[in-house]
């Protein structure tokens, strides 16, 4: 089983309480792979790096989590960046994402270095931006071509272009093109379906037409959707929050994760075992309580989540 993974690796900056900017490894797809990574899944990153140091520290760091890199060039353009600072554990973000190396590939490239056995295809966040869009549209059909999964975490990051009404639009005409789409209550609030996350997410998953839909709610817990209804499991209590970056990154890899181990992430999701899907949606809630009691993103092992799980009183 492998994960092809695309999209941005960037350089979060996050600042500290002396007002000083600490350099963090980040980006949701590089995130989304790491999470997969230590959860025992087959991973290949498709996304080039930058030529510079934060492209070598970026490279590096998915080697040694055992992420496969096969595009083995370099971009000369720069590593991407994004200033993030937190307010009450909550990130927010400033990007800069012009001319930077995650964007300097083609469907050309990804699609010749594409693994065999290539099961679930994700990305999601920066990488479906209006300018990188007709890139995805084109990877999206080739998959459902080859009849692999298709991943999509939409992410929405409203500062990532200056034209809002063709972001959002070319973000939900992604989604009847995705099997699995993943979306917080957050991501849902600028589509303006509905008032009620909940009933965003009905509309979001209604546009999607089959698949199933996961909408977190940080301490709100999370909802499934599919064909069958719409399954809701809590989230865990946490003691201690450093903060929420990485969390929804976090869910997700362990959400993919627990139902390639299942045997249970091609579709049709309504065939599926709803004590499957939901121990799937409570796994990676699990998951993300762990990411949430530690600094940045930082997920689990699917040995951590599982003690986590049998040690956790709900």
């Amino acid at each position: 089983m492998t994960v092809a993974v695309l999209g941005e690796a960037l350089i979060d900056l996050i600042v500290d309480d002396d007002g000083a900017y600490r350099p963090h490894l980040g980006g949701s797809p590089y995130n989304v792979a790491i999470g997969l990574a230590r959860q025992g899944i087959g991973v290949s990153y498709l996304s080039p790096f930058s030529d510079d140091s934060f492209g070598d520290q970026l490279h590096n760091s998915l080697c040694v989590e055992g992420v496969e890199t096969p595009i083995s060039r370099r971009s000369l353009w720069p590593t991407s960046l994004a200033l993030v600072t937190i307010d009450d554990g909550m990130p927010s973000y400033r990007l800069y994402r012009e001319g930077i190396a995650d964007k300097d590939t083609s469907f050309d490239e990804v699609q010749a270095n594409l693994p065999d056995n290539l099961q679930v295809f994700h990305t999601g966040s920066l990488a479906i931006t209006p300018s990188q869009q007709p890139k995805i549209r084109e990877l999206f059909a080739l998959m459902r071509d080859r009849g692999v999964v298709v991943s999509l975490d939409i992410n929405i990051r409203l500062r990532a272009s200056i034209d809002t009404k063709a972001y959002l639009e070319g973000v939900r005409s992604l989604l009847p093109l995705a099997d699995i789409v993943k979306a917080s209550d957050e991501d849902l609030e600028p589509f303006q379906f509905a008032q009620d996350s909940r009933r965003a997410a009905e509309c979001a998953y209604k546009e999607m037409g089959s698949g199933m839909l996961v909408l977190t709610r940080g301490n709100g817990g999370a909802l499934l959707y599919t064909s069958r209804g719409t399954i809701e499991k809590a989230s865990y209590p946490i003691a201690n929050i450093e903060d929420t970056v990485g969390a929804g990154d976090t869910f997700h890899s362990a959400f993919l994760a627990f139902l390639c181990r299942a045997n249970a992430i091609k579709g049709p999701y309504g065939a599926v075992d709803t004590e499957i899907l939901g121990s799937a949606v409570d796994y990676a809630c699990a998951a993300a309580a762990i990411n949430v009691s530690r600094a940045g993103c930082s997920p689990p092992t699917e040995s951590e989540v599982d003690a986590f799980i049998q040690a956790t009183q709900r």
